[in-house]
């Protein structure tokens, strides 16, 4: 169902009309500006889903009656990519809708179902992340209070955290439901990929993590620090990343980014988490990379052939966060699985502050070489926001390598798994 309601804008009068998708989530944000004086008049649309109502607030507009001439009509939607505010004249009434318009772009039948489902999961987690996010800190902390917590949240055989292990997989089950289930389904999908981390050449693994953990900021609890902080930077953020997330479940070339956008964020609202991301991944980067040497090359320290002069993780610590991403490589399994869409020219710029954002064509222009500032590239908010995604998937199949990797630093110590098969739906 499509819904018209009219704004006017109390800088400079003119009336706009939001042309809303009614979806299916409870309420979500419109992010949008006035076309002719460029103030924004953001707000957020309320749906009641159970008994039908609608209810809109904006920052700098006022909600008023049907009118017979606007001046500029924009879509909205929590779920779909939307075209892009435009002038309203010559716009006809009947419009493809956003929701028929994604559907004609589905990959097959049953990706919109299950792209419902993934935001359905996504908001479920976001409900529960206080309580989850509480259970994280107090397993970083080590706290006595931990266990209490953990039985608050799971039930069931296999979360009676009866020793480290058990108590490891229980947490790891927040990340399993929260995170991997809706974005990264292929971790759960073989649950052999991961483990077989456990299987590989005992004595380079025992000298991976010894390497880590003598390193500042690459210590196996530092690194999952980094990824439980970014877990909470995600939740602030991914409403603005629904449409965005929806590119993933369509056929590639069906969108026209330059007609179509998004109105539930723009460039400012996940900018940070963008750079936070891109940060943290050239961190984490060393996982995946010393897998692969194991696997690969039979030795954790061996690096492939990538950079001159550069042939140890030692070395490959001393790269810039551009360079290490050289080393994700689609031939070798343990860094092609985070399925990375990086552009690091775009990180620098915006790190030089060497960016224009147009809110109107939402088309971020940027200069990849500060050395030539006459070149400049482009590229459209949804992309960008497609990248964050991408980045953001990546850190939790390396948050999945850096559970094994706990897992065999408990063995290591001792410690003896008990015999348990994981379950999937194990929440209370």
């Amino acid at each position: 169902m499509v819904y018209n309601c009219f704004i006017k804008c109390q800088v400079c009068g003119s009336i706009t009309r939001i042309r809303l998708q009614v979806g299916w989530q409870n309420e979500h944000p419109v992010v949008v500006t006035c076309g002719k004086c460029g103030t924004s008049v953001s707000g957020h649309v309320k749906i009641g889903q159970s008994t039908p109502s609608l209810e809109f607030d904006f920052d700098n507009a006022d909600m008023i009656n049907k009118v017979d001439k606007a001046d500029y009509m924009v879509e909205c939607s929590g779920e779909f990519p939307t075209i892009k505010q435009c002038e309203a004249n010559g716009v006809d009434d009947i419009i493809v809708t956003p929701f028929i318009r994604a559907m004609h772009c589905m990959k097959d039948e049953d990706s919109y179902e299950v792209f419902g489902k993934s935001v359905s999961q996504l908001n479920a987690a976001a409900a529960k992340w206080k309580d989850y996010e509480r259970i994280l800190n107090l397993f970083q902390n080590n706290s006595e209070y931990l266990v209490q917590e953990i039985k608050k949240e799971f039930k069931g055989e296999y979360f009676q955290c009866r020793d480290e292990l058990e108590i490891l997989r229980a947490v790891h089950m927040i990340e399993v439901h929260s995170f991997y289930s809706p974005l990264k389904k292929e971790i759960l999908d073989n649950l052999s990929f991961s483990s077989d981390i456990l299987k590989l050449d005992s004595t380079q693994m025992k000298k991976m993590i010894d390497f880590l953990n003598m390193h500042d900021g690459y210590h196996l609890d530092e690194m999952q620090a980094l990824i439980y902080k970014l877990y909470g930077e995600f939740v602030d953020v991914y409403q603005a990343l629904i449409p965005a997330l929806l590119l993933q479940y369509c056929k590639d070339g069906t969108f026209d980014f330059e007609s179509e956008g998004s109105t539930t964020s723009t460039f400012g609202t996940v900018k940070q988490f963008y750079l936070d991301v891109y940060e943290a991944l050239g961190n984490l980067l060393i996982i995946p990379v010393a897998l692969n040497n194991v696997k690969y090359r039979a030795d954790v320290e061996k690096l492939a052939l990538i950079e001159k002069n550069v042939t140890s993780l030692e070395e490959f610590i001393g790269l810039t966060k551009a360079t290490r991403y050289h080393f994700s490589l689609k031939n070798e399994i343990y860094t092609d699985f985070l399925g990375l869409i990086v552009n690091p020219k775009l990180r620098n710029a915006i790190g030089h502050n060497d960016v224009e954002y147009d809110t109107a064509s939402q088309l971020i222009t940027y200069i990849p070489n500060p050395k030539d500032r006459t070149k400049k590239k482009t590229e459209y908010l949804l992309e960008f926001e497609n990248e964050a995604i991408h980045m953001f998937q990546g850190v939790l199949a390396i948050s999945e390598y850096i559970y094994r990797l706990r897992e065999l630093e408990l063995i290591f110590d001792g410690k003896i798994p008990f015999t348990a098969r994981m379950p999937i739906n194990t929440l209370k």
